[in-house]
């Protein structure tokens, strides 16, 4: 039985008027009449009784709606189902400092390169992240530390310089009630704790690069950034670099499984890691 027929049984139930069931459906009203009849052919029996200017349903019409109605839902929405599954996208995930440094300027390149694609972008833990990789939840994945795995490729796409930065009206002493501390990883604490023991403690720990400069704009404080943002932050804001932080960086990679499994895949995988 063609869909289409309930469709239009249940416009008609609606309405109680062939004509108006048949401008709702962009049909003529032979057409839905001849609809309707087959329907009553297939079920062996009279849906509507007809009388001038009075449409109404038999009890066999009322026994059969909320049938139609269930069947025509649950068509729409395998057929939505279907969709999606036959649709091109690709899913990203990544770490909060990688999504804020570098996240946004990827999915602007796949919207620009890859139009055809459908882009879906979760930020996660590193461990889940690797996992969601690994079972193949995930299709692309940023951090900025790398994973080790021998089933992932890991390609560096940006690195930057850090510093020890003093910013707006504190103290020039260095201790830890103006320290905002961002997670830059093990190297980057190492060093700072050699070099500033004091800092072991600290006014604001953070995962977040942009929830550290919020706070440093609003009430000052110390804290190590990438150098980058010296150009970034307005010119209103008074930011002092203390220090370099010696043969330390921080890096954002891209991951991604080795045996790509899905088709067009690779090819964004590529465009992607060597997007920068």
């Amino acid at each position: 039985m063609d869909i289409r027929f309930l469709t239009t049984f249940i416009e008609v139930a609606k309405t109680r008027h062939f004509g108006k069931a048949a401008e709702n459906l962009y049909l003529t009203q032979s057409a839905v009449s001849a609809r309707i009849k087959l329907l009553e052919e297939y079920f062996h029996t009279t849906l509507f009784i007809r009388q001038r200017n009075s449409i109404q349903l038999t009890q066999s019409g009322e026994k059969l709606l909320p049938y139609a109605k269930q069947l025509c839902a649950t068509l729409n929405e395998a057929k939505q189902e279907l969709q999606i599954q036959s649709s091109e996208y690709v899913v990203c995930g990544a770490t909060q400092l990688a999504s804020e440094l570098l996240l946004p300027k990827m999915l602007s390149h796949l919207h620009n390169s890859f139009p055809d694609w459908s882009v879906k972008a979760e930020v996660l833990t590193l461990d889940t992240l690797s996992r969601q990789l690994h079972e193949r939840v995930t299709d692309l994945t940023f951090s900025t530390e790398p994973l080790k795995s021998e089933e992932v490729n890991s390609h560096v796409l940006m690195e930057h310089e850090l510093a020890l930065y003093r910013i707006g009206d504190v103290s020039d002493t260095i201790n830890a009630a103006d320290f905002v501390a961002i997670d830059w990883g093990a190297k980057a604490r190492d060093w700072l704790l050699t070099a500033y023991p004091q800092l072991r403690d600290a006014k604001l720990r953070t995962n977040s690069l942009n929830l550290a400069l919020n706070n440093l704009q609003r009430e000052g404080g110390i804290a190590v950034l990438p150098i980058v943002v010296e150009s970034q932050l307005p010119a209103s804001i008074e930011m002092t670099k203390i220090e370099t932080l010696e043969h330390v960086s921080f890096k954002v990679y891209v991951h991604s499984m080795k045996q790509v499994r899905r088709v067009g895949l690779a090819e964004i995988i590529e465009s992607v890691s060597t997007a920068c």
